[in-house]
C-alpha cells in the first residue's frame, strides 16, 4: 500500500459493528402470580382503570385524526402509550388465566368476560395503522 501524505491528517471511521439486541417487551410486564397469593379485588379494579385508560387514549387518537403532520409527534406519542396498555392488559389476564387465584368466583368470572373482550378481534394497533391514513366515508364515493 503507497503511502500518501493527505492520509496523515485523515480521522478514520471506527468501524461499528450493529449487534441485535433482543427487544424488550412493549408495555409493562406483570409479575407473575406466586403459589399461595390470590389476586384481589382491587387488582381487579386496577385492571378495570387501565381499560377505561386504553378506551381514553383511542378516543383522544382518533379525535386527533386530522392533525398536521409536524404535530403527530404528539399523537404518536399517544398511540404508542395505548398500545403499551393493551399490551399490559393482554399479559395480565394471561398471566391471572387460573381459577384458584381469585378470592371470589365474582372475580374470575369478571376475568373470564374481560379475557373474551380483549382476545376479540378489533383492537387497534396504532403504530401499525394510525389514525390519519383512514380515508372519510365521503372520500371512498367515486
Amino acid at each position: 500500500m503507497a503511502f500518501k501524505i493527505r492520509n496523515i491528517f485523515r480521522r478514520r471511521k471506527p468501524q461499528v459493528t450493529v449487534q441485535e439486541q433482543p427487544r424488550a417487551p412493549r408495555g409493562d410486564v406483570p409479575k407473575p402470580v406466586e403459589p399461595g397469593r390470590k389476586i384481589t379485588p382491587e387488582e381487579v379494579r386496577d385492571l378495570g382503570n387501565l381499560i377505561r385508560k386504553r378506551y381514553e387514549l383511542d378516543v383522544e387518537i382518533w379525535g386527533l385524526r386530522h392533525v398536521r403532520p409536524r404535530d403527530r409527534p404528539i399523537v404518536e406519542d399517544k398511540m404508542r402509550r395505548s398500545d403499551a396498555i393493551l399490551e399490559k392488559i393482554r399479559r395480565t389476564v394471561d398471566t391471572w388465566d387460573r381459577a384458584d387465584v381469585f378470592e371470589s368466583s365474582g372475580d374470575w368470572n369478571k376475568l373470564q368476560d374481560i379475557k373474551m373482550r380483549i382476545k376479540e378481534d378489533g383492537k387497534r394497533h396504532w403504530a401499525l395503522n394510525p389514525p390519519w391514513l383512514d380515508k372519510e366515508p365521503d372520500e371512498l364515493s367515486p
